[in-house]
């Protein structure tokens, strides 16, 4: 159905508003549920996290996976939402989403976690992925009315009153010891965030490596990977369980903190990782 200015919608709580062209005519409309091909086809999407909105543009033809908006990272931001809310009442919860926190973000793609994250009021948020995706993450900052900066603190657009918060956004590719080096000299992470970045052998084992070298001995790292390639995820566990203790976080503690709307049919993997005291780096 649609409503007096012409937009389609429907009954429910919707996931995101999309926006696109659809046989030759432009269009809004709201999902009640995950769709990744509605999701994907858009150019632009507000993605709605219980009061939180994000705004992202993105390229439904980009010829990089981080090009457009992955299903598991809208379950992730689902939950990190939910635990910025209660994060003062269970102590006891894998993950903190405080205000003292810095997270780095590996495979950032669009943005939708790293900004989500900078909305909930983390202090520092540092959004990472190939050079080829930065432009768009920076985009997207800006389109959030948050301050873009680069890896040594330069405003990327011209500064705008009333701003929220601000993100880092830096090009990051897995294996690059130097870049690595510099990130982690420059912003020390408290927690490492990987969602959906688990795609083959060869990319989980570079994967590993980054986290290792970006990490601290107190840094606690976040991995959601929804299970397509088995081979893929045996590589991940055992490259990880080299130089980490990784524990798989039971889905009975934290499915039930994912919006109940949020149906997600296939399987997600959160793992949570830190680096053993005799890491062989």
């Amino acid at each position: 159905m649609k409503n007096k200015a012409g937009r389609v919608v429907s009954e429910g709580p919707a996931i995101a508003t999309i926006r696109g062209w659809e046989d030759g005519q432009k269009f809004t409309r709201d999902l009640q549920k995950l769709d990744r091909w509605e999701l994907q086809a858009a150019d632009e999407l507000t993605v709605h996290v219980g009061d939180v909105d994000i705004v992202l543009a993105q390229d439904p033809h980009s010829p990089h996976l981080g090009g457009y908006v992955w299903l598991s990272s809208m379950v992730l931001c689902s939950y990190l939402q939910s635990l910025s809310q209660n994060h003062r009442k269970d102590r006891h919860e894998p993950v903190k989403v405080g205000d003292k926190a810095t997270w780095i973000e590996l495979g950032a793609g669009v943005g939708l976690m790293g900004i989500m994250l900078a909305k909930l009021g983390v202090k520092r948020v540092v959004m990472t992925d190939i050079e080829e995706l930065v432009q768009t993450m920076q985009v997207n900052v800006d389109l959030n009315g948050m301050i873009c900066k680069d890896l040594d603190g330069r405003e990327i657009f011209e500064h705008k009153s009333g701003v929220d918060g601000e993100v880092i956004v830096a090009p990051l590719f897995w294996g690059d010891k130097q870049a690595i080096a510099k990130t982690k000299e420059l912003y020390s992470p408290d927690y490492i965030l990987a969602c959906d970045c688990i795609y083959s052998e060869a990319s989980a084992i570079d994967l590993v490596e980054t986290m290792a070298l970006l990490c601290t001995p107190t840094t606690i790292i976040v991995c959601m990977s929804e299970v397509r390639n088995q081979a893929a995820q045996n590589a991940f566990i055992r490259e990880a369980e080299r130089l980490f203790d990784v524990e798989l976080v039971p889905t009975a503690k934290w499915h039930g903190k994912v919006a109940k709307h949020i149906a997600f049919d296939e399987t997600l993997n959160l793992y949570r990782l830190r680096i053993k005291k005799t890491a062989p780096l």
